[in-house]
């Protein structure tokens, strides 16, 4: 989960406790990926991120908000929801979220948080924190949009629950399962972005009826 700085917020345009707050988060990001969630340690977090460990409690009440935070920031980086307008063409941004969804199931930050949870799952909390701070909260996002779909005619489904898992499924491609497993080091953004596009069509032809 790396944080990256944010192009509309420079360093010079952030309050001195924004910028120890990116600080922190940029630094727990790191740790979380190369330590794990249990031994990451707050008092090296605040050291990494130059910061007392005061300081890092009165931004984050603890690791797990910490946590949780990191790996929303990482989520919120890929603008999945920038383009998310009731009046927005469905099928354009049924594209556009395929598309920026697929990017960030195969970053670095993804793929790494994953191999956490799945590393620790049974022995700490890691796994569900993660569920509710990214996954829950995009899935939240898409069945905004998909009913608003519905309600305005566009598209049809008989349980948009259902329908949005079977979305988010099919993106979970071969592609991303090869580099989770660490059969591949590398991939091809082209051959990426035609697999989200071939998915979002299959998805709104399946219910425009």
């Amino acid at each position: 989960m790396t944080i990256q700085e944010d192009p509309s917020k420079s360093k010079k345009g952030r309050s001195k406790s924004e910028e120890k707050r990116f600080q922190i988060m940029a630094a727990a990001s790191e740790l979380f990926l190369e330590q794990g969630y249990e031994n990451c340690s707050m008092e090296a977090i605040a050291k990494l991120a130059g910061v007392s460990k005061q300081t890092l409690y009165s931004h984050f009440g603890g690791k797990e908000q910490l946590f949780s935070d990191a790996v929303e920031a990482t989520c919120q980086q890929y603008r999945i929801w920038d383009n998310l307008d009731a009046s927005a063409n469905c099928y354009d941004y049924l594209e556009a979220f395929c598309i920026s969804f697929a990017e960030l199931l195969v970053s670095r930050e993804a793929l790494g948080v994953m191999r956490v949870c799945a590393a620790e799952g049974g022995r700490s909390d890691v796994a569900e924190l993660f569920w509710q701070a990214g996954p829950v909260k995009m899935r939240a996002k898409l069945k905004e949009f998909l009913s608003e779909q519905q309600r305005q005619g566009q598209l049809h489904f008989a349980d948009v629950d259902t329908a949005a898992s079977q979305l988010i499924a099919m993106l979970h491609g071969q592609t991303h399962t090869r580099l989770l497993l660490g059969l591949d080091s590398s991939y091809d953004p082209k051959q990426l972005s035609r697999y989200a596009i071939s998915c979002a069509q299959l998805f709104y032809k399946a219910h425009q009826d």
